[in-house]
């Protein structure tokens, strides 16, 4: 294999000394934020009060034999659903606030962390994403959060949920870098993993291949926030960072496969090039040294060739190219309710507004749902049955962000 330093000798617009070199990451970290400030005003933070909500009536549609109905709506973006039990789950909305849907009502759980959000050409970044469970709740109630902070950061805290309450918040993670979005997926009780998504319009931003900047990582942790001595010591380290693996674009679907052990994530192309991968410790995934998509403004990501990408990069197992995704989500279903879809993993299509699934055993991509709106999350309940979470004005533009139940007819 040839070195990364080798093969970008010859490569003019990214040198390894901009991705490499550790005293850059500030400058790097500023010049985005910056960026970031000129482009669009600054986002909402929401300190939210406990208030139980009506759940809605009479939501009910059908289509390719799945009924939907709508469970709870009047959201912005719902962008993450967490499954506590049958009757219980926890939500996100971007903008800061964390709901807690019980017993037919949906309940505002206040005293969480302040969170940023920036308008880049009318879609949202940052704020409040992620919320998992510990695979240990049902003893120790422990919640955790992926978000952006006032910092403009992306971290990750955790709290204990007692009578409807936050209590006991902590900080575990604070990352150097903002994040686009953020998954949580937990390999065991001890070790969970989180997504650092980037971005760039018109061109990318440089933080991926750089160590030093946490942007464009998979980090991967242990519950009280610690380095796993496990953990890869990657160049120009001499110990274990919390990066499990780089040159990440924006992953938005993480999955865990406790069966197999397997890691698998899939992330945002630019204009095109959207991609499911299987995570590999210590990987680099090659953004933005290489992709199968263009930049925002027609031009091309990378001179190197297929092959040359190979040599220093992990390829995607997937990639889409002629048909777009922007994958929001990602679950491996298995034992739902429908049985056509169980073992395909399941993406939310932001720009399809649809619901996709792929096989691996047939590489077959399908659209199962269509024109139901900006898909942002799923998760599966016990009893099999499915919720999604989708973003207001999707598909049609007086639509509310909505959670909604399917199951099969």
């Amino acid at each position: 294999m040839s070195s990364t330093s080798s093969i970008l000798s010859s490569y003019p617009t990214i040198t390894p000394n901009l991705y490499m070199t550790p005293k850059n990451v500030c400058r790097l970290f500023s010049l985005l934020i910056a960026t970031l400030l000129m482009a669009c005003g600054g986002g909402e933070s929401n300190t939210p009060t406990v208030t139980p909500v009506p759940q809605p009536t009479n939501n009910v549609t059908q289509q390719n034999g799945v009924t939907m109905e709508v469970v709870a709506r009047g959201y912005k973006i719902p962008w993450a659903i967490e499954v506590i039990n049958q009757e219980e789950f926890l939500f996100t909305e971007r903008f800061g606030t964390l709901y807690y849907f019980k017993n037919g009502n949906v309940i505002t759980l206040s005293g969480l962390p302040s969170s940023w959000t920036v308008t880049v050409a009318g879609l949202v970044y940052g704020g409040l994403m992620d919320v998992s469970l510990h695979p240990d709740f049902a003893t120790n109630q422990q919640v955790y959060i992926a978000y952006v902070g006032t910092n403009q950061r992306m971290s990750v805290a955790r709290f204990r949920l007692d009578n409807d309450q936050v209590n006991n918040l902590e900080v575990v993670f604070n990352s150097n870098a903002f994040s686009i979005g953020s998954r949580i997926a937990w390999e065991d009780n001890q070790h969970f993993y989180v997504t650092q998504g980037l971005g760039g319009n018109p061109r990318p931003e440089p933080g991926a291949q750089d160590l030093a900047n946490d942007g464009g990582k998979i980090h991967r942790l242990k519950d009280d926030g610690s380095i796993p001595a496990d953990n890869p010591v990657l160049d120009g380290f001499t110990q274990p960072s919390s990066i499990w693996s780089y040159g990440h674009r924006d992953p938005q679907g993480l999955y865990f496969d406790d069966q197999s052990g397997t890691l698998y994530s899939n992330e945002h192309g630019p204009l095109g090039g959207d991609e499911f991968n299987i995570i590999q410790k210590g990987a680099n995934f090659g953004w933005p040294l290489f992709s199968y998509g263009m930049n925002y403004d027609r031009t091309p990501v990378s001179r190197l060739s297929v092959a040359e990408a190979a040599e220093l990069s992990v390829l995607p197992v997937r990639y889409w190219d002629t048909f777009t995704i922007a994958p929001s989500s990602l679950r491996l279903l298995k034992n739902s309710q429908f049985g056509d879809w169980n073992d395909t993993f399941m993406m939310g299509s932001l720009a399809n507004q649809s619901l996709v699934s792929y096989d691996r055993q047939t590489d077959e991509t399908r659209t199962v749902l269509s024109n139901i709106g900006r898909v942002r999350d799923i998760a599966q309940l016990p009893g099999g049955e499915l919720l999604i979470a989708v973003d207001r004005n999707s598909p049609n533009p007086t639509d509310e962000g909505r959670i909604i139940k399917l199951t099969p007819l």
